[in-house]
């Protein structure tokens, strides 16, 4: 950038002195008041020309070299998540949306994951296995797509190009679920949009029929965050909180009962998040009309998750570090 900067002073210097020199030769050859004027007019513009052009010029240089050291970074980005992969046991893939990327970056989820030995890779907004993320979307998803779940990489839409697949399978929806609007009526439309306690109980009752067919994965649901205050009211946080309770005892009991399989845990971020009333804790909130928690909130949640990974022995095994000591 330095030599390209001094060579566009040089051009501008060398422009302003050729144009000073010609007029001020106009002006000795016709000497009169208003060639004078209409000189130093001409020599204004054509210094703001000289001067537009080289900071057009800047400008886009600038830019094109802010894009190669983007794709430069990107580059040493996944050489980096290629070593990573190469030296995990285990690949997750997190099927999420904003909450989600708040969490794996300033809430150091992610980073976390990977000290202990964990791959993440993430689908989220403009995925075509990430872009549905409520609970009505859950079934059909892994009815449809659960090869592509299994093989995903990483953003966008990029899949493994060998035989490897994805161990984990971790799936959150977004806060807006947690504003469950009615109890609804048995027995429940497991894929309507319409958030009701029978319309979401009917989704994993069916769900559990697809996962139970892959007892070599984990699958880990991630119940919904909690939302401020003004963003709902206290009987729908109510039945969002009695939904994730149902999941933990009574649905995963009935799943392990029926199957015999011990494959999907249910990890309950509303209860980290929400404080007596089912809001989103004060301390966790950007402010008052925003359900995304801050980054204290994401620190939270990931101290809390890593807990329970290791209470259900997901994480026992010595951190990369430790290994590589």
């Amino acid at each position: 950038m330095k030599p390209m900067i001094i060579a566009m002073a040089l051009i501008f210097l060398l422009g302003i002195l050729g144009s000073a020199i010609s007029l001020h030769a106009a002006y000795k050859a016709y000497r009169q008041k208003a060639v004078l004027v209409m000189l130093a007019v001409i020599f204004v513009l054509t210094g703001l020309g000289y001067a537009f052009g080289l900071w057009s010029a800047y400008q886009g240089r600038k830019q094109s070299y802010a894009i190669s050291h983007l794709r430069s970074q990107l580059d040493q980005r996944d050489q980096i998540l290629t070593s990573i992969n190469a030296e995990s046991s285990k690949r997750l893939i997190f099927l999420h949306h904003s909450v989600g990327s708040e969490w794996l970056g300033q809430g150091r989820l992610a980073a976390e994951l990977m000290k202990h030995g964990i791959a993440v890779h993430d689908a989220t907004y403009g995925d075509e296995i990430g872009q549905n993320t409520d609970i009505c979307h859950w079934l059909p998803k892994f009815r449809n797509d659960m090869q592509k779940i299994f093989r995903f990489d990483r953003h966008p839409n990029i899949y493994y190009s060998g035989s490897q697949e994805n161990d984990i399978i971790m799936f959150k929806s977004c806060f807006p679920n947690s504003d469950i609007v009615d109890d609804g009526t048995d027995p429940g439309n497991p894929t309507d949009p319409t958030r009701t306690l029978v319309n979401f109980k009917a989704a994993f009752l069916e769900m559990a029929k697809d996962l139970s067919n892959y007892p070599s994965k984990l699958f880990i649901y991630v119940t919904a965050p909690p939302l401020v205050p003004k963003a709902t009211t206290p009987e729908n946080a109510g039945r969002a909180r009695k939904f994730n309770e149902w999941l933990k005892s009574e649905f995963l009991n009935q799943y392990r009962r029926e199957t015999g399989l011990d494959n999907l845990l249910v990890f309950d971020l509303f209860d980290v998040l929400a404080d007596e009333n089912g809001f989103l804790r004060r301390e966790f909130q950007k402010k008052d009309t925003d359900s995304h928690p801050n980054a204290q909130g994401g620190m939270a949640a990931t101290e809390s998750f890593i807990k329970f990974l290791k209470e259900k022995g997901v994480i026992n095994q010595p951190t990369l570090a430790a290994a590589g000591s």
